[in-house]
């Protein structure tokens, strides 16, 4: 049944209540819009999902004022009945005729029949408080710049694993199925092969003086791939085939396997909000060792696209080999396009 709080529960109280309510929802609104204006929802939700949040803030704010101004001219009305200090009116008591209201609650002037009825709940301030600290609490997190990069280094390691490195032949296997189309001798005697195929150019070198075998890749052109593309044509044949031999261009962030010369780069994939990220792996082949790297840092390579079988499955992997470890160009954290893949 509908009733009104200005009578017998304390003004003070009353105020209090609806200014803390006013500013914390305030808040909220203000907390929504400067996630979008900032970007930072990006950290939390996709992007078909940020115009709505932008929407729901402004929503607030409207009804923040519509609010305030009803209880500023509320406050303009507040008229006591009566003696203040009359002891049959005394906070959360039951209500009765006996009481000596304000209009529009019971024994007032011209009081409405429906709100005579006790609406029998208490007014203890320290609920207000302990409702007005969870409303807040993400305005807290918005102040102490949450949400940001999101997940901690910790966590990516737990999500991405652990891989397995590839067999050191893997790449000799891939040039050795692609036809030798030139063949050169340097003045050091070293045999300077140039294979191509289908699946890629490679440059295959033979030493003369230790006899070892150098495989590399050789890029061409080069165009901007999604981790996405990849991991989804390592599970389709006809995808496969599409991508297998082009120049790759990535950015993504740099683990370690300690293996030296290749490496896995990964990117996480948010396809609704931060709780259902899932981190995107591409593996990288580099001719010589990388050693000027750290775990999460930011690197843009290029390479050619390759699908190798991971060691003891079935499963094929995608690969990207490097022709040169100059194809790898460290990126500073304030440079990234975007954080995440949708």
């Amino acid at each position: 049944m509908p009733h009104n709080h200005a009578g017998c529960q304390s003004p003070r109280d009353y105020f209090t209540e609806q200014l803390l309510t006013i500013l914390v929802c305030g808040g909220l609104g203000f907390v929504a819009v400067q996630l979008y204006m900032n970007d930072m929802l990006k950290h939390i939700l996709a992007p078909q999902f940020h115009l709505p949040v932008l929407i729901g803030g402004i929503g607030v704010f409207v009804l923040v004022a519509l609010r305030a101004l009803s209880v500023w001219r509320e406050a303009g009305e507040l008229v006591p009945a009566g003696d203040p200090n009359d002891p049959t009116c005394q906070e959360n008591h039951v209500h009765s005729v006996a009481c000596d209201h304000l209009p529009g609650m019971p024994g007032a002037p011209n009081t409405d029949e429906n709100l005579v009825d006790d609406h029998g709940h208490s007014h203890d301030m320290s609920w207000v408080f302990a409702r007005m600290l969870i409303l807040v609490f993400p305005i807290a997190l918005f102040a102490l710049g949450i949400p940001n990069a999101g997940l901690s280094e910790d966590a990516q390691r737990k999500a991405l694993g652990t891989d397995v490195a590839l067999d050191p032949a893997a790449l000799e296997k891939l040039a050795d199925e692609s036809p030798i189309v030139e063949e050169t001798t340097e003045p050091n005697g070293d045999i300077v092969r140039v294979r191509q195929s289908g699946k890629g150019k490679f440059r295959d070198v033979i030493e003369k003086k230790t006899g070892k075998r150098k495989v590399s890749a050789i890029s061409e052109g080069g165009t901007e791939m999604r981790f996405n593309d990849l991991t989804e044509a390592a599970f389709d044949e006809g995808k496969r085939a599409s991508l297998q031999g082009k120049t790759a261009i990535m950015e993504g962030r740099f683990q370690p396997l300690g293996t030296g010369k290749d490496f896995t780069l990964f990117r996480q994939k948010m396809t609704c909000c931060g709780a259902d990220m899932v981190p995107l792996k591409v593996r990288i082949i580099a001719p010589q060792s990388v050693s000027d790297l750290r775990y999460f840092q930011w690197v843009r390579i290029k390479g050619v696209v390759q699908f190798i079988k991971a060691p003891g499955s079935d499963r094929y992997i995608p690969v990207v080999v490097l022709q040169d470890n100059g194809d790898i160009i460290k990126i500073d954290n304030k440079d990234i396009k975007n954080e995440y893949e949708f």
